[in-house]
Protein backbone atom coordinates (compact mmCIF):
# COMPACT_ATOMS: atom_id res chain seq x y z
CA UNK A 1 0.00 0.00 0.00
CA UNK A 2 1.41 3.75 -0.74
CA UNK A 3 0.23 6.90 0.50
CA UNK A 4 -1.11 9.12 -1.95
CA UNK A 5 -1.34 13.12 -2.35
CA UNK A 6 -3.57 14.92 -3.85
CA UNK A 7 -2.57 18.22 -5.46
CA UNK A 8 -3.81 21.40 -4.11
CA UNK A 9 -5.34 19.40 -1.42
CA UNK A 10 -6.10 21.93 1.61
CA UNK A 11 -6.83 21.46 5.01
CA UNK A 12 -10.25 23.21 6.66
CA UNK A 13 -8.87 22.46 10.41
CA UNK A 14 -6.65 25.11 11.71
CA UNK A 15 -3.11 23.50 12.24
CA UNK A 16 -1.11 26.21 14.66
CA UNK A 17 2.49 26.08 13.95
CA UNK A 18 4.49 26.34 17.33
CA UNK A 19 7.04 29.32 17.24
CA UNK A 20 10.78 28.26 16.59
CA UNK A 21 12.70 28.00 19.48
CA UNK A 22 14.21 30.49 21.85
CA UNK A 23 16.53 28.99 24.77
CA UNK A 24 18.95 30.12 27.41
CA UNK A 25 20.64 27.92 29.72
CA UNK A 26 20.91 28.49 32.82
CA UNK A 27 24.47 29.06 34.41
CA UNK A 28 24.13 30.06 37.94
CA UNK A 29 23.22 27.36 41.17
CA UNK A 30 20.27 28.93 42.14
CA UNK A 31 21.58 30.25 45.32
CA UNK A 32 23.30 32.71 43.29
CA UNK A 33 20.46 33.63 40.75
CA UNK A 34 18.06 36.78 40.90
CA UNK A 35 15.11 36.19 40.51
CA UNK A 36 11.69 38.15 38.37
CA UNK A 37 8.29 37.46 38.51
CA UNK A 38 5.95 38.46 36.12
CA UNK A 39 2.26 37.68 35.46
CA UNK A 40 -0.08 38.42 32.93
CA UNK A 41 -3.13 37.82 35.46
CA UNK A 42 -4.06 41.25 36.12
CA UNK A 43 -2.27 42.31 38.76
CA UNK A 44 -1.47 45.84 40.20
CA UNK A 45 -1.00 47.95 43.02
CA UNK A 46 -4.00 49.70 44.54
CA UNK A 47 -2.64 53.09 44.08
CA UNK A 48 -2.40 52.32 40.15
CA UNK A 49 -4.27 52.58 36.97
CA UNK A 50 -6.80 49.84 36.49
CA UNK A 51 -5.84 47.67 33.22
CA UNK A 52 -9.01 48.13 30.43
CA UNK A 53 -10.63 44.60 30.66
CA UNK A 54 -11.67 44.71 27.28
CA UNK A 55 -8.02 44.55 25.99
CA UNK A 56 -5.00 46.11 27.59
CA UNK A 57 -0.88 45.91 26.61
CA UNK A 58 -0.16 48.16 29.33
CA UNK A 59 2.21 47.11 32.04
CA UNK A 60 2.67 47.71 35.66
CA UNK A 61 5.85 48.23 37.75
CA UNK A 62 5.24 46.32 41.17
CA UNK A 63 8.22 46.57 43.47
CA UNK A 64 8.96 43.57 45.21
CA UNK A 65 8.96 44.69 48.64
CA UNK A 66 5.58 45.56 48.07
CA UNK A 67 3.38 43.97 50.78
CA UNK A 68 0.75 41.49 49.15
CA UNK A 69 -2.09 43.16 51.12
CA UNK A 70 -1.48 46.52 48.64
CA UNK A 71 -2.24 44.34 45.08
CA UNK A 72 -5.35 43.85 43.70
CA UNK A 73 -6.51 42.24 40.21
CA UNK A 74 -8.30 43.76 37.42
CA UNK A 75 -9.12 40.92 34.69
CA UNK A 76 -12.73 40.25 33.46
CA UNK A 77 -11.68 36.95 31.95
CA UNK A 78 -11.53 34.80 34.94
CA UNK A 79 -12.64 33.91 38.32
CA UNK A 80 -10.66 36.33 40.74
CA UNK A 81 -12.10 35.33 44.11
CA UNK A 82 -8.89 33.02 44.79
CA UNK A 83 -6.66 36.29 44.26
CA UNK A 84 -8.63 38.41 46.16
CA UNK A 85 -8.09 36.07 48.99
CA UNK A 86 -4.61 35.71 48.75
CA UNK A 87 -2.42 37.60 45.43
CA UNK A 88 0.16 35.04 46.08
CA UNK A 89 -2.22 32.45 44.17
CA UNK A 90 -1.50 34.06 41.45
CA UNK A 91 1.76 36.36 42.47
CA UNK A 92 3.81 34.56 44.89
CA UNK A 93 5.56 37.68 45.95
CA UNK A 94 4.97 36.35 49.92
CA UNK A 95 7.01 33.05 48.59
CA UNK A 96 9.53 34.91 46.72
CA UNK A 97 10.92 36.51 49.59
CA UNK A 98 10.84 33.60 52.02
CA UNK A 99 13.12 31.86 49.41
CA UNK A 100 15.43 34.50 49.42
CA UNK A 101 15.36 34.63 53.36
CA UNK A 102 16.06 30.81 53.43
CA UNK A 103 19.07 31.05 51.15
CA UNK A 104 17.20 28.36 48.26
CA UNK A 105 17.44 31.33 45.74
CA UNK A 106 19.79 34.74 45.61
CA UNK A 107 18.17 37.82 45.47
CA UNK A 108 14.96 39.99 43.81
CA UNK A 109 14.45 41.86 40.75
CA UNK A 110 13.73 45.15 42.50
CA UNK A 111 10.80 45.91 40.08
CA UNK A 112 8.63 43.04 38.96
CA UNK A 113 6.29 43.39 36.05
CA UNK A 114 2.00 42.33 35.94
CA UNK A 115 0.34 43.28 32.96
CA UNK A 116 -3.43 42.00 31.98
CA UNK A 117 -3.08 39.48 28.98
CA UNK A 118 -7.09 38.81 28.20
CA UNK A 119 -7.77 40.42 24.70
CA UNK A 120 -4.12 40.95 23.81
CA UNK A 121 -3.12 42.47 20.73
CA UNK A 122 -0.45 40.40 19.90
CA UNK A 123 1.37 42.44 17.75
CA UNK A 124 1.92 44.67 20.55
CA UNK A 125 2.78 42.44 22.99
CA UNK A 126 5.54 40.88 20.34
CA UNK A 127 6.89 44.93 18.92
CA UNK A 128 6.50 46.69 22.34
CA UNK A 129 5.33 45.14 25.86
CA UNK A 130 7.77 41.94 25.97
CA UNK A 131 10.85 43.87 24.64
CA UNK A 132 10.39 46.45 27.15
CA UNK A 133 9.35 44.19 29.96
CA UNK A 134 12.71 41.71 28.96
CA UNK A 135 14.80 44.85 28.54
CA UNK A 136 14.47 46.09 32.06
CA UNK A 137 14.46 43.10 33.98
CA UNK A 138 17.74 42.61 32.12
CA UNK A 139 18.92 46.26 33.34
CA UNK A 140 18.21 44.63 36.60
CA UNK A 141 20.42 42.04 36.34
CA UNK A 142 18.07 39.17 36.22
CA UNK A 143 19.16 35.32 35.76
CA UNK A 144 15.67 33.72 36.19
CA UNK A 145 11.96 34.62 35.24
CA UNK A 146 9.15 32.86 36.48
CA UNK A 147 5.71 33.86 35.08
CA UNK A 148 1.94 32.82 35.36
CA UNK A 149 -0.98 33.66 32.80
CA UNK A 150 -4.72 34.05 33.86
CA UNK A 151 -7.42 32.87 30.85
CA UNK A 152 -5.98 31.39 27.48
CA UNK A 153 -5.46 34.45 26.27
CA UNK A 154 -3.01 35.40 29.22
CA UNK A 155 -0.98 32.41 28.99
CA UNK A 156 -0.31 33.39 25.02
CA UNK A 157 0.40 36.76 26.04
CA UNK A 158 2.66 35.65 29.11
CA UNK A 159 4.55 33.37 26.81
CA UNK A 160 5.19 36.25 24.38
CA UNK A 161 6.86 38.12 27.11
CA UNK A 162 8.83 34.99 28.41
CA UNK A 163 9.84 34.57 24.92
CA UNK A 164 11.44 38.03 24.61
CA UNK A 165 13.04 37.87 27.86
CA UNK A 166 14.83 34.41 27.14
CA UNK A 167 16.11 36.21 24.22
CA UNK A 168 18.13 38.48 25.73
CA UNK A 169 20.16 35.54 27.68
CA UNK A 170 17.41 35.21 30.83
CA UNK A 171 16.18 31.36 31.44
CA UNK A 172 12.49 31.88 31.69
CA UNK A 173 9.60 29.11 32.92
CA UNK A 174 5.32 29.85 33.27
CA UNK A 175 3.46 28.05 35.88
CA UNK A 176 0.74 27.76 33.41
CA UNK A 177 -2.93 26.14 34.66
CA UNK A 178 -3.75 25.49 30.88
CA UNK A 179 -0.37 23.80 29.98
CA UNK A 180 -1.31 22.99 26.31
CA UNK A 181 -1.57 26.87 25.12
CA UNK A 182 1.42 27.61 26.61
CA UNK A 183 3.03 25.15 24.78
CA UNK A 184 1.39 25.49 21.86
CA UNK A 185 2.58 29.60 21.81
CA UNK A 186 6.30 28.38 22.50
CA UNK A 187 6.88 28.36 26.12
CA UNK A 188 11.03 27.56 26.52
CA UNK A 189 10.13 25.58 29.86
CA UNK A 190 6.49 24.61 31.77
CA UNK A 191 5.81 23.60 34.69
CA UNK A 192 1.61 22.63 35.52
CA UNK A 193 0.20 21.90 38.92
CA UNK A 194 -3.23 20.79 38.78
CA UNK A 195 -4.75 24.01 39.56
CA UNK A 196 -7.85 26.37 38.33
CA UNK A 197 -6.94 29.31 36.66
CA UNK A 198 -6.52 32.14 39.01
CA UNK A 199 -3.91 30.32 41.23
CA UNK A 200 -1.75 29.05 38.94
CA UNK A 201 1.15 29.55 41.72
CA UNK A 202 -1.18 27.09 44.20
CA UNK A 203 -4.57 27.54 46.29
CA UNK A 204 -4.86 30.78 48.42
CA UNK A 205 -3.71 31.39 51.71
CA UNK A 206 -1.74 27.35 51.05
CA UNK A 207 1.29 28.70 52.24
CA UNK A 208 3.27 24.59 51.94
CA UNK A 209 1.60 23.96 48.37
CA UNK A 210 2.50 27.82 47.06
CA UNK A 211 6.25 26.86 48.75
CA UNK A 212 6.39 23.42 46.80
CA UNK A 213 5.21 24.74 43.52
CA UNK A 214 7.65 27.22 43.17
CA UNK A 215 10.21 25.29 44.35
CA UNK A 216 9.79 22.62 41.86
CA UNK A 217 9.36 25.48 39.41
CA UNK A 218 12.83 27.12 39.75
CA UNK A 219 14.35 23.42 40.25
CA UNK A 220 12.89 22.87 36.51
CA UNK A 221 14.60 26.09 35.56
CA UNK A 222 18.05 24.68 36.10
CA UNK A 223 17.16 20.93 35.45
CA UNK A 224 15.26 21.12 32.06
CA UNK A 225 18.09 20.65 29.07
CA UNK A 226 15.83 21.31 25.91
CA UNK A 227 13.38 23.76 24.72
CA UNK A 228 8.96 23.26 25.32
CA UNK A 229 9.72 20.59 28.13
CA UNK A 230 6.83 20.33 30.22
CA UNK A 231 7.01 19.05 34.22
CA UNK A 232 3.30 18.24 35.23
CA UNK A 233 3.69 18.94 39.31
CA UNK A 234 1.75 16.84 42.02
CA UNK A 235 -0.07 18.87 43.56
CA UNK A 236 -3.54 19.89 43.14
CA UNK A 237 -6.36 22.30 44.09
CA UNK A 238 -10.00 22.83 43.48
CA UNK A 239 -11.76 25.90 43.47
CA UNK A 240 -15.25 25.23 44.31
CA UNK A 241 -17.88 27.66 43.36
Amino acid sequence: MELTTATGLKSEIFVPITPEAVWTPLTKPLDQCKVAFITAGGIHLKTQKPFNTAGDYSFREIPSDTPTGNLMVTHGGFDNSDINKDPNAMFPLDRLRELVAEGYIGSLADIMFGFMGGGGNVDKFTDETGPEIAKRLKEQGVDIVVCTGGCGTCHRSAVIVERACEKLGMSTIIIAALPPIARQQGAPRITAPHVPIGSNAGEPNNKEMQTAILKETLQAVAKMQSFGELRVLPYEYRHNV
